[in-house]
């Protein structure tokens, strides 16, 4: 049997509030590369949380992660049957979530160069994923009107929100909580505690 993760129950200190860092002066912004990196278009992007590296989502069906700013291919991945719209690096920067037109959401497990998860309960595009802090959960944005909590060590859908009337386009967790935010095309922002 699969042990399943546990949300905390209260909120936690974040850990950002008081650290003040001074605004670096920029004289000019530049473009610094750009790179051939899709053979569609590129419809989302996510940085490392530690290094410099991005991963990109495409309507290639593919992703892929490049340094930054040399832009070499450090890996790609492919697996979903039809366009990516989102791609989300998990807190420790270990794995990627990526959610897609087939309707899935797919964990990449850096250390095995392969999918670890697919994540299948939605019954229309998913637009958007994110993680929660601790790395345990996803939440998933549908056009089906619905989010989705995935519990990442179980392996399964530990919640379904529903509430919206029209495609949930955005979501995301509030830092060092347990609350999600969702964003849908009936003109509402909900807030859900989970």
């Amino acid at each position: 049997k699969v042990a399943a993760a546990a949300l905390p129950k209260q909120p936690r200190p974040n850990p950002n509030i008081g650290v003040h860092e001074e605004a670096k002066g920029v004289e000019h912004y530049s473009l610094q590369a750009t790179n051939r990196a899709h053979a569609s278009g590129v419809a989302a992007i996510a940085h490392h949380p530690s290094k410099p590296i991005v991963a990109t989502a495409s309507d290639d069906c593919t992703w892929k992660m490049w340094t930054v700013p040399q832009g070499e291919l450090v890996m790609s991945g492919d697996g979903h049957a039809d366009w990516l719209s989102s791609i989300e690096f998990h807190p420790h920067g270990s794995h990627l979530a990526t959610g897609s037109g087939d309707s899935t959401v797919k964990l990449w497990d850096f250390r095995a160069a392969a999918c670890s998860a697919t994540f299948s309960d939605h019954t229309q595009a998913v637009w958007d994923v994110a993680w929660h802090d601790l790395g345990d959960f996803v939440v998933s944005a549908s056009m089906d009107h619905t989010a989705k909590l995935w519990d990442c060590i179980a392996g399964k859908c530990r919640s379904t929100f529903r509430g919206h009337v029209d495609s949930i386009n955005s979501v995301c967790f509030q830092p060092f909580s347990e609350n999600i935010c969702t964003g849908s095309g009936d003109k509402t922002v909900s807030l859900w505690d989970c």
